[in-house]
Formats: C-alpha cells, sequence, structure tokens
C-alpha cells in the first residue's frame, strides 16, 4: 500500500493514497478533520491536564495532534488494526511525540488495562453504542471528559426509526428537526449507560456536521446529580425520549471561540464554531424553519435571514442561526410574533 504525506493542525503524518478511503487499510477521512479541529479547542478551553485514549485510532491523527496541540496532555492510542498499529507508531515517531501505542480489541483494551482517563474519545464507523460500556467505567467519574461520535446519522434522524429503537431505545423522526432531535437522542443515550453506574454526563458541546454527530460530556458522580440529568429526558412531539436540556456550555464556547484565532483550523471550523458561539446564547429547544413556516402560513415572500433576525433583535428577543439546518433561525420568540414581523 502506498502512502502520502499530508499536513493536519500543526502534525504532519502519513495516510494511505488509497482513491477512495473505504478500501485503504487504514481510515483517514478528511472530512472529519472539523471534528478532530473542535476536540483540540475544547481541550484547550478547558485548560488543564489531560491523560487522554483516543479508542479507535485508525493512523493516529486525533490523538498526535492532541499530543502536539493541548500542552500537558499524556496520550494513549489503540487500534486493533496492526497496519494501523504500525502507522500510528511511524507517525509518531516522525513527529517525534512520545506516546502509547496499543493494538487491542477497543472493548478489552478498557476493560483490562485498569487505567483511569479524564479524556476518552470514542469515534467509530457508524453507531458508539457498543463502546460506551467499557468507556464510561475507564472515565474518571468526576470532571472526566467524554467525546462520543456517531455516523449512523439514518437511524438518529428518522430514515430508520427502527434501527435507532434497537440501538438507542428512541423513536426519531424525519422533518427539519431531525439534526438536533437526533443528536438529543444520542445525548439520552450515552447518559443511559453512564447512569447505571451513578455517573451523571452533561453534554458541554455537540454539532451535527455533514454524515456524522459529535457530542462532548463532563462527568460527575453521585445518585442525587445522575437522577438531575435522568430528569431533563422526555418526549418531543412523538420524538424520544430524549435529551430535553442545554446542549452547550456558553462559557465554554466564548473560550474556544477566542482560542480559534491562536489555533491551527480550517475555515469550515472558523465558520461553524463561529455560528454555534452564537446559537449557543439562545436557551431553547428546537428552531424555527423559516421555509416551513412560510409554506404551512401561505407567505409568498420572505425577508432575507439577516434583517429577520435584526429585526427580533430589535423587538428585545434573541435571535440566531442554527447549524443544525440553513433555513433554521433560532429564537425565544412566539410563533405568532415571529409569524407578524416576517408578514
Amino acid at each position: 500500500m502506498k502512502y502520502k504525506q499530508i499536513k493536519e493542525g500543526e502534525i504532519k503524518l502519513f495516510v494511505p493514497a488509497a482513491k477512495r478511503i473505504y478500501d485503504a487499510p487504514v481510515f483517514y477521512n478528511p472530512d472529519m478533520i472539523t471534528n478532530r479541529d473542535i476536540s483540540i479547542l475544547l481541550l484547550k478551553a478547558l485548560d488543564k491536564k489531560f491523560w487522554c485514549m483516543d479508542l479507535l485510532a485508525g493512523t493516529g491523527v486525533r490523538g498526535l495532534r492532541i499530543k502536539k496541540e493541548v500542552k500537558n496532555s499524556k496520550v494513549d492510542l489503540n487500534d486493533k488494526n496492526p497496519v494501523a498499529y504500525k502507522l500510528i507508531k511511524k507517525n509518531a515517531s516522525f513527529n517525534k511525540l512520545k506516546v502509547n501505542v496499543t493494538k487491542a480489541n477497543a472493548e478489552f483494551r478498557l476493560a483490562n488495562y485498569k487505567q483511569v482517563y479524564n479524556y476518552i474519545d470514542v469515534d467509530p464507523f457508524g453507531t458508539p453504542v457498543p463502546f460506551l460500556d467499557t468507556a464510561v467505567k475507564a472515565l474518571k467519574w468526576k470532571g472526566g471528559i467524554l467525546g462520543v461520535t456517531a455516523t449512523d446519522t439514518s437511524a438518529l434522524a428518522g430514515t430508520y426509526p427502527a434501527a435507532c429503537k434497537r440501538k438507542y431505545g428512541s423513536i426519531s423522526k424525519r422533518d427539519y428537526l431531525m439534526h438536533e432531535t437526533g443528536i438529543r437522542i444520542l445525548i439520552k443515550k450515552v447518559q443511559e449507560v453512564a447512569a447505571q453506574y451513578e455517573v451523571a454526563l452533561t453534554p458541554i458541546f455537540c454539532h451535527s456536521t455533514l454524515h456524522y454527530m459529535r457530542v462532548y460530556f463532563k462527568a460527575d458522580s453521585g445518585a442525587k446529580k445522575t437522577d438531575a440529568v435522568l430528569k431533563q429526558q422526555g418526549m418531543y412531539e412523538g420524538t424520544g425520549p430524549l435529551w430535553l436540556g442545554d446542549l452547550w456550555d456558553t462559557k465554554l464556547v466564548d473560550k474556544m471561540q477566542r482560542l480559534i484565532f491562536e489555533t491551527s483550523v480550517l475555515f469550515e471550523t472558523k465558520s461553524l464554531l463561529r455560528t454555534i458561539w452564537k446559537e449557543s446564547k439562545i436557551k431553547t429547544f428546537g428552531f424555527y424553519d423559516i421555509h416551513a413556516l412560510a409554506k404551512k402560513y401561505k407567505l409568498k415572500k420572505l425577508p432575507k435571514f439577516y434583517d429577520i433576525i435584526e429585526k427580533l433583535k430589535k423587538k428585545g428577543y434573541k435571535a440566531a442561526r442554527t447549524h443544525f439546518s440553513d433555513k433554521g433561525i433560532r429564537t425565544n420568540v412566539p410563533i405568532k410574533t415571529l409569524l407578524r414581523l416576517i408578514k
């Protein structure tokens, strides 16, 4: 297999030169750079010493970026693929980074090494559900951070509701809210797994991008705190059970936004984070799809999104675009007032 050298963030690494990423013996997805950029920004914003586990490391790009870009970080990387194992070691050596690399089944690695991490990254192909139990057990239960990716968005977003019911124990619905409700279903599932051990997982950042959904949780322990988390789950118009609480820690998002000017990330990452930075300040469930409203209420002419948002702000309401939909506005305005402003 031929390899090519690329640069991502502050590291250079070798990745397979296959024409299609799924044909390569080791998986490297350039569409997930923003996913990894956000990881770096979030860990830098938290500003603490991290002992990290990159559980399904592939080429090692995420774990190696953390080691290089997040100060005082200690990083373990794991992949059961022997080709990946060798490539991770090669990329670590090439970047002169000291990390621990293991070659084991992911669940076995977490269950048998008896190590507790304060950051664990679960980024599989498909659903993260099979890895959640051992990940929670290996996570520091006071202040630990768990990062979870789901690429089976067709189940979470309502295309395959039966699959969502099997994997996540929830009813998903395909409508304009599907990416937000999908990520809330994912949050609920991860919280349920942790609750078995009286671990309370609260989402501190999330995003739905391209073909995947991504959530970061902060852990705390104790029955009362766990029960308080579970009380924030419920149904929404026939969808769920799902997480009904806040999706972002606004102070954390503020720090991430400031750090973006001194961190090597894509323009797409900067654009996404800026949208979320504004959106996160509006504590509502869901958003309005302006095109859906126009169709439902037979509105013949729509103002520009910017004009709608500015009108709402002048009236004293909060309003911003949402990253979940290019047709959506997140706002705390009542529907009747919004329709009157649009008309």
